[in-house]
């Protein structure tokens, strides 16, 4: 297809557009900027620096405070390991370990699209780092900018085996879409040509992307049709295997969670189900539809860039005849996944044949070392005692698998330095619950999130006691800012950074990852969420059914009844505990 009245024309597209296609090959003058003895990059670099895994931020904790000294804000790099299906081996774990004490601030993010960050990394490590990195193997190629993203897949099953090859079709999903330059190489690698399997690379000609790559990012998740633990309908692009016959697939088009602060025509999406085809024609299928996104997704705007706007714009029909048009596959009707469950895979699992798996809980996904809690630590020493092979799950845990049974006494024993690692010792609601990174390094975040859902988790717990409560699995995802990298719109509670000191709050999306959550109140300050949250809280501890989850009691209550649980549109007075509780 040719260029569209959505695209834009070389006049009306937006500037990040012109920098991508006057980059040279995603070069820019990157090369001459590494060594110039500035602490930071040009605006245009750092847009190119993106699809090379780096974003440059500033620790925005110090920019007021240096603001006024008439200082430079302190620049820093956050850096994105791209990791299909989140896998990494017990080796290449040890390394990047290694590398954050070196390089960044000796902590790992692991992050909800199954990858690896590090923090506070400084420009002029940047090079050595990346170069690191690449040598054991790994890439940030692709972990950001506007291509296809780390691709997730479900990391485990209950065989304890990839009985349905999503780590691998994740990896050869990944490799298909890499951005078509040798950049990386140039930039990072001194020209060599590490494993092809590694960083892929295409070339311009057979690549599905233009020169100016795609209007925005493209997020592509897999799951099995009994587990949804990837959340796939929040992908730009889902693919469902069929377990019942892994030679089938569905497809689903159009999710994905970002909003504007500023922006009320932006909105989250869960993807449309397009249909199901052969799991042979599943890349025939994918090309088709990254093509439609790269010729007609907006790209004068990149507020209405992500493919979730086109595919509501045209609607899942013509999208569908447009698929088939350009890639001769016929797209069969189906029944939508319901998903039985959405593993956490979480403490012991698949503990057969002589080995167990075990999934550890780490708050937020962040792996460091604070007085009294040794997560980098007790990691390490546990990878180096049983070399496991690795997963990230989307939930930003970190799975050990394949552990040798003869091992578990001395493994065990370890956790007992940590024992929040083991996710069954903690509250409940603790177990379910994960945030965004936001402050202080994400130049986009509004409020806090990682550094304060631990506060809010402890006051929560500790209404639900007193309600009665506190052994409902309740999951609760908070958010710096609407863009949803915690997926908040799929949270029982989604709390979602609307200022400095206030959120918005949703309820009622469901467990299995197929309904969005509703927008129950705005604008609360951070000090009344559980307050404004306790009547709510009550009623479903009063009239739930039976094994009935929160936001399954949520969804199915009248619009009367939860308008009268509604707070007055600005929150500030807070209300005793003991009067709430009762």
């Amino acid at each position: 297809m040719g260029l569209t009245e959505d695209q834009g024309t070389s006049v009306d597209k937006s500037s990040v557009e012109l920098i991508k296609e006057s980059s040279n090959g995603l070069r820019g003058s990157i090369a001459d900027e590494l060594h110039n003895g500035l602490s930071s990059f040009s605006s245009d670099n750092e847009q190119i620096l993106k699809f090379h895994g780096v974003y440059a931020q500033d620790n925005r904790d110090l920019r007021k405070e240096r603001v006024r000294a008439r200082l430079e804000i302190e620049h820093i790099c956050m850096i994105r390991i791209a990791l299909p299906g989140g896998v990494i081996s017990a080796e290449q774990y040890l390394a990047i370990d290694s590398l954050a004490g070196e390089f960044s601030n000796a902590a790992l993010r692991l992050t909800t699209r199954q990858g690896i960050q590090f923090h506070f990394v400084v420009k002029s490590d940047l090079e050595v780092l990346l170069k690191r990195i690449s040598q054991n193997l790994l890439t940030t190629w692709g972990g950001c900018g506007d291509v296809v993203r780390n691709v997730t897949a479900c990391p485990s099953s209950p065989s304890g085996l990839d009985d349905v090859g999503l780590s691998e079709l994740a990896k050869k999903i990944s490799l298909r879409y890499k951005a078509p330059s040798d950049a990386y190489l140039e930039l990072w690698v001194d020209g060599e040509r590490i494993p092809n399997e590694i960083i892929g690379a295409p070339g311009i000609d057979t690549s599905v992307y233009g020169e100016a790559m795609l209007p925005r990012k493209f997020k592509i998740g897999l799951a099995r049709s009994s587990d949804n633990c990837t959340d796939v309908l929040s992908c730009d692009l889902g693919i469902v295997i069929d377990e019942d016959d892994p030679n089938r697939v569905r497809i689903y088009v159009g999710g994905g969670m970002g909003r504007s602060a500023s922006d009320e025509s932006t909105f989250a999406r869960l993807a449309d189900l397009l249909g199901e085809v052969d799991r042979k024609d599943i890349f025939g299928v994918a090309d088709a539809i990254i093509s439609i996104q790269r010729d007609n997704g907006d790209r004068r705007d990149r507020s209405h860039a992500r493919f979730k706007y086109l595919v509501d714009r045209w609607g899942v029909e013509t999208v569908r005849k447009e698929v088939e048009r350009l890639s001769g596959i016929r797209v069969d009707p189906a029944i939508p996944d319901t998903f039985s469950q959405t593993t956490d895979h979480l403490g012991v699992t698949n503990d057969i044949d002589g080995h167990f798996d075990f999934g550890v809980k780490l708050p937020s996904g962040r792996i460091k070392d604070t007085p009294g809690l040794f997560y980098l630590t007790t990691i390490r020493r546990l990878v180096k005692l049983a070399s496991p092979k690795l997963a990230v799950t989307a939930k930003g845990d970190l799975l050990l698998k394949e552990i040798p049974a003869h091992l578990k006494p001395d493994f065990f024993k370890i956790l007992q330095d940590l024992p929040e690692l083991d996710a069954n010792s903690q509250p409940k609601v603790f177990r379910e619950s994960f945030a965004c990174v936001a402050l202080p390094t994400c130049g986009l975040a509004l409020a806090e999130s990682e550094r304060y859902l631990p506060f809010f988790l402890a006051e929560l717990t500790e209404r639900l006691e007193e309600l009665d409560l506190a052994d409902q699995a309740i999951e609760v995802r908070m958010t710096g800012c609407p863009n949803g990298c915690a997926r908040p719109y799929l949270a029982e509670i989604g709390i979602v950074g609307r200022s400095k000191r206030s959120y918005d709050i949703y309820l009622g999306a469901d467990r299995q990852g197929t309904r969005l959550g509703s927008l129950f109140v705005k604008d609360v300050d951070r000090q009344s969420l559980v307050d404004v949250l306790t009547p709510t809280l009550k009623q479903y501890r009063d009239n739930r059914f039976k094994g009935e989850s929160f936001g399954d009691f949520v969804n199915r209550q009248p619009r009367e009844l939860i308008e009268t649980l509604r707070p007055t549109p600005r929150v500030r007075i807070r209300t005793s505990t003991s009067e709430a509780a009762r």
